[in-house]
């Protein structure tokens, strides 16, 4: 089996798009926080548990996510190393 070392610079690609994808989430949760904010204010919270849901579902989406990019980013930089 053969094992295919990406370089630095992909590797380095990688981890800006991830930190991107970190950066989305938390202006989509940060949008979310206004609206539970507005809704318990404007329309006494008829929507702040289905917002809150929501806002759980990203959070956690967002932090498998970056938890295993993070895991194989840094399993690919021990390679790179191993490799040199």
């Amino acid at each position: 089996m053969s094992t295919i070392v990406r370089t630095t610079d992909a590797i380095a690609d990688e981890a800006i798009g991830t930190i991107a994808f970190g950066q989305e989430h938390s202006t989509w949760l940060s949008a979310l926080m206004v609206a539970i904010r507005l809704d318990a204010e404007h329309n006494q919270g008829r929507r702040v548990a289905d917002l809150a849901t929501l806002g759980h579902y990203l959070a956690s989406d967002c932090a498998n996510y970056l938890d295993t990019q993070s895991s194989d980013l840094r399993r690919e930089l021990e390679a790179q190393e191993v490799a040199k």
